[in-house]
C-alpha cells in the first residue's frame, strides 16, 4: 500500500501513561473531518452524534467502493519507542452485512513504512465491539500511526456498507517484558570442537535481573543451563562448548527484568562440523525487468546435495519468500554450482525462477536439512530484519552481483566477505578485488590504538580520511550513527563499535569506545 500524505501535525509524545493517538475520541472536528485523522477517497466520513460509544461524537465511516486498499481511515502520525510493545484498540458499530473492518499498524524505521495486520475482522452484531491489536514496534522505529481498513463481503456486497468508529487508543503498557530484538552465533557452522559464541540484543524498560541460556546436543531433552560470559550494551554473550562433528546444538534463551516479567526465545539451531559449501556470488538485479539473475555456491566437488535448500528471507517482516531445493544435484567437478533464473546464463546448473532474490534490504539462506550454515544479509542495516551474518554486504546496484574473494573464504561477516562487482561470472572464479591501502604511501597507514575517549573527534582517529559519510555499529550490527563531518565529536556510550567509510569499503574499522 502506497500513500502521499501531507501530514498535518507530528505529534511527539513517549510518555508510558499516555493514549498516543490525537482526537482519540473524535470529539474535534475541522472543516468535515476529525482533528488530526485522514482518509482515502474511497470513504466517505462524517459527523455522528447519535450512534455513539462515548462523548458527544463517533466517526461514521462509509464505503463505496470495492478497492480495498483505497479505503483506509488513519491517524497522524505520533512518536514511539522501538522494541516496545502497544496496544491498538478500537470500538466499531457494525450492522451492516455488505462488510466489516480490521485494523493495522503503520511502523517507520529509517525513513521506510511498513504495516503489520490485525487477524481480527468486525462482525455484525446491534452492539458495540472492541478490536485489540498488540504488536511489538520494530528495532529502529521511530514513529508510526494506525489505520483502519474497510472490507466489502463477498456474500453480501452492496456498495455502500457503513461502520461507526469510537474511542481509539494505542498504548504501551504500563510495564514490559524483555524484547529480544536479535539472537545469532557465530561461527555459523563451526568445526568440530570450536566454541560457539552466541548473542542476545535484548530490549526492556527497566533492566533484566537474570539471564539463561538453555541448549542440548541433539536434543532439548535435559537442557543444560548457562549465564552470559559478557554484556556490552544490551547484547549478552554466552559461550558454547565445542561439539563432534555431527551434532546438532539445540538452544534458547529466558531474559527476566525487574518487574519479574520473563521472555522466552525461538529455539535455535547449529550443525556442528564443516560443510564447506557456501553462498559465493548473487546476481540479482538485472537492468529493467529482472532476467538472468543467478545464485553460485562454491564447495568440495562432486558434494552430494541432498538436504540443501536456498531460502530467500524477506527484509520486511523476516519470512521466507522463495525456497529452492538443491536434493538430487550434486556438486559440479570445478566446485561451482549455478542457480539459474534462465537456462541461458552460462553454467546453469539448476533453473528455478526463484534465483531471482528480492533487491535489497534482504538475505538468502543455505541451508542443511532446515538448520542454516551459510547466510548473507545485503543493505544498510537500519531497522530491517537481517538473517545473515555479523554486518550486512553493501545492497549492489542494478547489474552488479556481490560475491566472495578468494572464493569460498568465510569470516562470518557478510560486509568484510562479499565485493561488490560489475563483472558477473556464474560458474567461474569471482575475479581479485583491488587492494584498500596504498603500500606506496606508508606515511598515510596509521595504527589505530584502543580504547579512545568518547570525547574525542572522528578525525582524531581518522585523520587521512576525507571522506563525507561514516557509518557506525555496535557489535549486534545495528547502524547508531552517520557521521557527515568526520571533526564531530565521537559521543558513543562505552562498547564496542564498527566504522565503515564510504570511500573505503572493503575496510571496517574496530573501536572500543570509553567515556
Amino acid at each position: 500500500m502506497k500513500r502521499i500524505i501531507t501530514w498535518g501535525v507530528l505529534i511527539i509524545t513517549l510518555s508510558f501513561s499516555q493514549n498516543l493517538l490525537p482526537n482519540p475520541g473524535f470529539e474535534n472536528w475541522t472543516g468535515g473531518m476529525p482533528d488530526y485523522w485522514f482518509k482515502d477517497d474511497s470513504i466517505l466520513v462524517y459527523q455522528e452524534d447519535v450512534i455513539v460509544h462515548s462523548g458527544n461524537f463517533s466517526v461514521k465511516d462509509s464505503l463505496i467502493t470495492t478497492t480495498q486498499d483505497r479505503a483506509d481511515f488513519f491517524s497522524a502520525r505520533f512518536a514511539i519507542r522501538p522494541n516496545t510493545r502497544y496496544t491498538f484498540s478500537i470500538w466499531v458499530y457494525d450492522n451492516d452485512p455488505a462488510g466489516r473492518v480490521r485494523q493495522a499498524i503503520a511502523w517507520r524505521v529509517g525513513g521506510t513504512w511498513s504495516n503489520v495486520w490485525s487477524n481480527n475482522f468486525s462482525i455484525n452484531s446491534t452492539e458495540w465491539q472492541q478490536l485489540v491489536f498488540t504488536a511489538v514496534a520494530p528495532n529502529g522505529a521511530d514513529s508510526a500511526y494506525v489505520f483502519v481498513r474497510a472490507y466489502d463481503s463477498l456474500q453480501a456486497w452492496d456498495g455502500g456498507a457503513v461502520f461507526y468508529i469510537d474511542d481509539a487508543s494505542f498504548t504501551p503498557p504500563s510495564t514490559q517484558a524483555p524484547v529480544i530484538v536479535r539472537a545469532w552465533h557465530t561461527p555459523t557452522n563451526p568445526n568440530a570442537g570450536a566454541q560457539i559464541n552466541v548473542y542476545a540484543k535484548v530490549s526492556d524498560d527497566g533492566i533484566i535481573t537474570a539471564d539463561t541460556l538453555f541448549y542440548g546436543i541433539n536434543n532439548l531433552n535435559t537442557p543444560i543451563k548457562i549465564s552470559h560470559s559478557a554484556i556490552t550494551n544490551d547484547t549478552f554473550r554466552f559461550q558454547i562448548p565445542g561439539q563432534s562433528s555431527g551434532d546438532t546444538v539445540f538452544y534458547y534463551f529466558k531474559f527476566t527484568d525487574n518487574d519479574n516479567l520473563t521472555t522466552f526465545s525461538d529455539t535455535y539451531a547449529i550443525y556442528v562440523g564443516r560443510i564447506n559449501l557456501y553462498i559465493n556470488e548473487v546476481y540479482y538485479d538485472s537492468p529493467g525487468t529482472d532476467s538472468g539473475c543467478y545464485i553460485e555456491l562454491f564447495g568440495t566437488p562432486m558434494m552430494n546435495l541432498n538436504g540443501f535448500t536456498l531460502v530467500g528471507v524477506n527484509g520486511s517482516g523476516g519470512i521466507p519468500y522463495a525456497t529452492i531445493n538443491l536434493s538430487g544435484y550434486s556438486m559440479p567437478n570445478d566446485g561451482f554450482f549455478v542457480i539459474a533464473q534462465n537456462s541461458w546464463v552460462p553454467n546453469a546448473d539448476l533453473i528455478d525462477p526463484n534465483a531471482d532474490l528480492q533487491n535489497g534490504p534482504d538475505n538468502l539462506e543455505l541451508r542443511f536439512n532446515n538448520i542454516v550454515i551459510d547466510a548473507l544479509g545485503y543493505g544498510i542495516l537500519d531497522g530491517w530484519v537481517f538473517t545473515g551474518e555479523w554486518l550486512p554486504a553493501v545492497d549492489v546496484s542494478f547489474g552488479h552481483s556481490l560475491g566472495r574473494y578468494p572464493d569460498g573464504d568465510d569470516t562470518d561477516n557478510n560486509y568484510v566477505d562479499f565485493h561488490d562487482y560489475d563483472t558477473l561470472t556464474p560458474g567461474t572464479s569471482n575475479p581479485a578485488v583491488g587492494i584498500v591501502e596504498n603500500n606506496d604511501r606508508p606515511s598515510q597507514k596509521r595504527m589505530l590504538r584502543n580504547p579512545v575517549l568518547s570525547k574525542m573527534k572522528f578525525s582524531e582517529i581518522l585523520p587521512e580520511s576525507s571522506c563525507s559519510l561514516l557509518f557506525v555499529y555496535d557489535i549486534t550490527g545495528r547502524l547508531v550513527k552517520k557521521v557527515e563531518n568526520i571533526n564531530e565529536e565521537i559521543n558513543l556510550n562505552t562498547g564496542i563499535y564498527f566504522l565503515r567509510s564510504v570511500v573505503e569499503k572493503e575496510k571496517i574499522l574496530k573501536i572500543i569506545v570509553v567515556k
